[in-house]
């Protein structure tokens, strides 16, 4: 029999007699509906322990408190990663009634939109780039540099501007 097939044999009815420990523990981190999948996650979090540890340290797997210390640790793990990828903005406004802009914000953004259409049509697609990666990603004008393989990014974002505003010259460009 081969090593593989060993620790599988060994493996499930070790995991199935202490489903129930590992059920308790992980009612106190998750919700009824949220159980169920973590003990699944879980168990291959556990079954890629095993595989490392059994051969050598077998003794381990019928300690309680190891094995409470893996679960927990998991579990914390799995909320913090939660936590983490949470996008509380998006929770509040699902939960909460969507706000709707005024007229006059979204006429301006509009405005807004369009006008920059037009500025970046003034300009080569390089000079595109540069004003989107300087105003539109916040971009710092050395990582500009850096990625672009261009020299004072400060200089020619202001040749940029002005040639916007000598093209769009009856334009009200105040918000460039």
């Amino acid at each position: 029999m081969n090593q593989a097939a060993y620790t599988h044999r060994a493996f499930e009815p070790l995991f199935t007699s202490h489903i129930p420990f590992f059920k308790r523990i992980i009612a106190k981190y998750f919700s009824a509906d949220e159980q169920a999948d973590v003990l699944q996650e879980f168990s291959i979090h556990f079954f890629i322990l095993f595989e490392k540890k059994y051969l050598t340290q077998a003794e381990l797997f019928d300690s309680k408190a190891w094995l409470r210390t893996i679960v927990t640790h998991y579990c914390i793990s799995l909320l913090r990663k939660k936590k983490a990828q949470k996008n509380a903005v998006w929770e509040n406004t699902i939960n909460t009634a969507i706000l709707r802009a005024a007229e006059s914000e979204v006429a301006r953004e509009h405005e807004l939109i369009s006008l920059m259409s037009l500025a970046l049509g003034c300009v080569t697609k390089q000079e595109a780039l540069i004003l989107k990666m300087k105003y539109m990603y916040q971009k710092s004008s050395r990582e500009i540099e850096q990625r672009l393989a261009i020299q004072y990014v400060d200089v020619q974002i202001n040749r940029i501007k002005l040639k916007i505003r000598k093209k769009l010259a009856t334009t009200d460009h105040s918000w460039l």
